[in-house]
């Protein structure tokens, strides 16, 4: 058996196909154990515009304070984890949700203060998580403590996938609102990091895809088998991603 991280964008699971459900269910048949990591971000902007908090952001993170972290925790792990959960179980005993204060299933680092309540994720508890895997599908909300301090930190989605698949030598895969890596206008079906790297210093990757791919460089260095970006509009595009390279973005050394 071997480990397979699926992060899903919060722009996905505000819509999310069924077939995202069924091909998570059905990567057990192909040798896999899958982690899911979710993100958010479209629920998050909904409680705070509810509770009527606003949202301010630098370098693309939110910035988080006390009541901006009260909500987001209540939207992830009141509202999309159990919403995601409750969907892997529909066919019987599959999935549990989970957080990084949970059997202490992650450790933090908290970023610059400037941020706020922001914090990346240091280690896993790879042998709590190895448990878990070989009873049910864990469902992991980018929420954790630092239990040195007893502070509550939201954690970027996207870098939580990257520290689990590095610990747990996992293929992971991202499934976005993203068709693959693009380069002049064309998807790329594979790229590996020296291809990369050129086209960063290029500018042929540029904006928000430049996080991804160095995140997803970090990741293959420490560890991770291999990372796929893939589109989550497309029917049963997790499974074609493991059958085939013609689909989304396969990033490799």
């Amino acid at each position: 058996m071997k480990y397979a991280v699926i992060k899903i964008g919060g722009s996905i699971l505000s819509n999310m196909s069924q077939s995202v459900i069924d091909d998570i269910l059905l990567m057990k048949q192909k040798n896999y154990m899958p982690i899911v990591v979710h993100g958010g971000g479209p629920f998050i902007n909904k409680q705070l515009s509810r509770m009527g908090v606003e949202s301010h952001f630098i370098d693309g993170l939110r910035v988080t304070d006390d009541e901006t972290l009260h909500q987001t925790t209540q939207a992830l792990i009141g509202d999309v984890n159990p919403t995601i959960v409750s969907k892997l179980n529909k066919s019987g005993p599959n999935a549990i949700g989970l957080n990084g204060m949970d059997l202490n299933l992650f450790d933090v680092e908290p970023l610059d203060p400037k941020f706020g309540h922001v914090a990346t994720c240091s280690n896993v508890n790879k042998k709590s998580l190895t448990s878990i895997c070989l009873n049910a599908i864990p469902v992991i909300a980018p929420i954790s403590i630092d239990r040195m301090s007893n502070q509550k930190y939201n954690i970027n989605a996207d870098s939580l996938a990257y520290k689990i698949s590095s610990e747990m030598n996992a293929d992971l895969f991202i499934i976005s609102d993203i068709p693959g890596v693009m380069i002049k206008e064309k998807i790329q079906s594979e790229l590996n990091i020296k291809e990369i790297n050129k086209h960063i210093n290029t500018s042929e990757i540029y904006g928000g895809m430049i996080p991804k791919v160095t995140g997803a460089i970090v990741a293959i260095k420490q560890g991770c088998k291999s990372v796929k970006i893939i589109p989550g509009n497309v029917e049963n595009a997790l499974m074609k991603s493991i059958e085939s390279t013609m689909i989304g973005t396969t990033i490799t050394t």
